[in-house]
């Protein structure tokens, strides 16, 4: 019998909960760390509708990026989110910045995500939160290209996600780039000579910073570049428990919507 425990160790071997910046709220969340899981369901954000598609599959656990309690929780009523996951039973782990943080997480499935595309080289920790120098988002060496090039490759790779940026008339041969909100990186990005940032939710203030240092800045949202961790992580889920039914949220791929 596979339990909620058992999941969670094997996501603490290849995105380890004690890498999470101390800010954060990573791990088990709500939930029986012995209940037995005979199904999964991942996302990136625990809806309510997130959690109504579990309860109608059947799982006993969802497995997100964004965590569903983060700030102090004062109510728990039956219209929440917490109140919902606890009256079907459902427990719930979340992999925030231990998941930014771990290689085969969100940053690493961006890397794989670009490199073919972008030829893009060896990485190097863009923002080092660690005490062994792991951390959050990668530098690489690029095939030379231009910004609106880049731009329009990034609108295959995040497939349905506007694409906002700045355009310096010059080339990029160095990039950085980190998923989710990355904009207060672009110093780091600035220090380490690359010509272009690669991120999302970004601020107006940050494009006016990156035009003024010259530097490409692509916003691809927040949930664009995050989104994959849901189809990624059910198919390292997937991999290693095969008695385990283990679904990628229909509901988490379609929430957000652009015109």
């Amino acid at each position: 019998m596979l339990t909620v425990q058992d999941i969670y160790d094997y996501l603490d071997e290849i995105m380890p909960f004690s890498a999470q910046e101390k800010w954060d709220n990573s791990g088990l969340i709500v939930g029986d760390k012995n209940a037995e899981a005979t199904g999964i369901m991942t996302c990136l954000d625990i809806t309510a509708a997130a959690v109504e598609e579990a309860h109608s599959l059947g799982v006993q656990l969802i497995i997100s990026h964004h965590p569903v309690i983060f700030d102090p929780v004062k109510t728990v009523t039956s219209e929440s989110v917490v109140y919902r996951l606890i009256r079907y039973g459902i427990s719930a782990i979340c992999c925030h910045t231990n998941a930014d943080i771990a290689d085969c997480g969100t940053n690493g499935i961006a890397y794989d995500m670009m490199k073919d595309i972008l030829s893009l080289g060896e990485r190097t920790v863009l923002d080092p939160v660690c005490p062994d120098g792991s951390g959050i988002g990668w530098i690489c060496g690029c095939t030379e290209i231009s910004p609106d090039e880049l731009a329009e490759k990034l609108g295959t790779i995040y497939k349905g996600c506007p694409i906002k940026y700045t355009a310096p008339d010059k080339k990029i041969r160095r990039l950085a780039f980190c998923s989710g909100s990355g904009g207060s990186l672009l110093e780091e990005a600035a220090a380490a000579e690359c010509d272009a940032l690669i991120t999302g939710d970004v601020k107006h203030d940050r494009f006016v910073e990156a035009e003024n240092r010259g530097l490409a800045l692509f916003d691809c949202t927040h949930y664009g570049t995050e989104i994959p961790f849901a189809d990624k992580t059910a198919e390292y889920l997937s991999e290693k428990f095969h008695q385990l039914a283990v679904y990628s949220s229909d509901h988490g791929k379609g929430y957000i919507r652009t015109l």
